[in-house]
């Protein structure tokens, strides 16, 4: 009796390591863009019985990729069956096939049955802000974003998305506070470095240096928000500070932009202290260790390359020091403690 227990444990961990051996293999191939690859190891993983939900959202994802959305529906529309093991990812996953399907409606019924069961999924904020956003419904589309920050505050898109649509609007300050969190949230990814640009040169862009020097990152013509049924103090708050700040300066690049900052954060906490929030906070610790010209260099890299280079490559303990600062000290944002417009007033 032994020997046959042993027996059928020997196959039950060979068979469980064959298994995990083709998952991974699909997800390497899946890395390379190797679709069909990916796809014949994953039906095959599903037809050795490994874990359903898991390959079966793979394989989804591989035929989403592909742009074989109609096949990814099918793989996970049965899963609606059990919603009891199907996780906020599945019901974006769907909802994105039936999208790119050319079937919206449908989409917003399954993100809607996902946020009904995960009220606090970013991920399905997101997606119905996206709904909204391809229809040119920028208004509702930040209601969506800014709702996902509210409920998942460590969900990195939803700033991203709202930070775009508030850079092309005429309240450009919002873009620039959600954006710096995106990229505190999302280091070093194809979309930080892209962000990176955008940042620096919507900083630029709001502030005219000279004798008649002015900034103009907000003004009355509120096109995007619905800060107009609210008291909207902030942003002339911070357009009046900022002013001060760029006074005396002759030029704008990361190292004059850092002194801005620096010199904003510190007036901040002087005439508006009731403005503090999780980013200023995180500045400002920043600035207390000594850090903040350096982080600087880190948040406008690529917005000017060629000078975040050579200030890096000569300040490589300070540069190195921040590194380590950042992995070890996370933005604190939590449900209760986190930045949005809404808590700015």
């Amino acid at each position: 009796m032994k020997r046959v227990v042993f027996v059928l444990l020997v196959l039950f961990f060979a068979q469980a390591y064959s298994q995990d051996t083709l998952y991974n293999k699909a997800l390497k191939a899946i890395d390379e863009k190797r679709w069909f690859d990916a796809e014949h190891l994953l039906t095959k993983a599903l037809k050795n019985g490994e874990d359903e939900l898991r390959c079966s959202y793979e394989l989804a994802w591989t035929y989403y990729c592909n742009d074989e959305f109609q096949k990814a529906i099918n793989v996970l529309k049965p899963f609606l069956e059990k919603p009891d093991s199907i996780p906020s990812d599945v019901y974006q996953l769907l909802g994105n096939a039936y999208d790119e399907n050319g079937n919206s409606y449908k989409a917003v019924d399954i993100y809607t049955m996902g946020l009904n069961k995960y009220p606090n999924a970013g991920n399905l904020h997101l997606e119905l802000g996206n709904i909204k956003y391809k229809e040119g419904n920028y208004r509702e589309a930040l209601y969506w974003y800014e709702k996902g920050i509210e409920k998942d505050p460590m969900f990195a898109s939803n700033y991203y998305r709202a930070a775009k649509v508030f850079l092309m609007s005429t309240e450009v300050v919002w873009g620039l506070l959600y954006g710096e969190i995106f990229m505190i949230l999302e280091p070093e990814s194809e979309r930080s470095k892209e962000f990176s640009k955008e940042l620096f040169y919507a900083y630029r862009d709001g502030i005219s240096l000279g004798v008649n020097a002015s900034v103009d990152f907000n003004n009355n013509i509120i096109v995007y928000s619905d800060s107009f049924e609210r008291k909207n103090v902030f942003p002339s708050v911070f357009n009046s500070i900022m002013l001060k700040c760029v006074k005396g300066k002759r030029y704008i690049d990361i190292s004059t932009l850092g002194q801005i900052r620096k010199l904003f954060i510190s007036n901040l906490y002087k005439e508006a202290k009731d403005f503090d929030n999780p980013l200023f906070n995180y500045e400002k610790k920043l600035m207390d260790n000594g850090l903040f010209d350096a982080y600087n260099y880190y948040l406008f890299a690529y917005g000017n390359t060629k000078e975040s280079s050579s200030w890096i490559n000569s300040h490589k303990t300070m540069w190195d020091k921040l590194l380590k600062y950042l992995r070890a000290n996370p933005i604190p944002l939590t449900n209760n403690y986190y930045f949005s417009r809404y808590t700015m007033e």
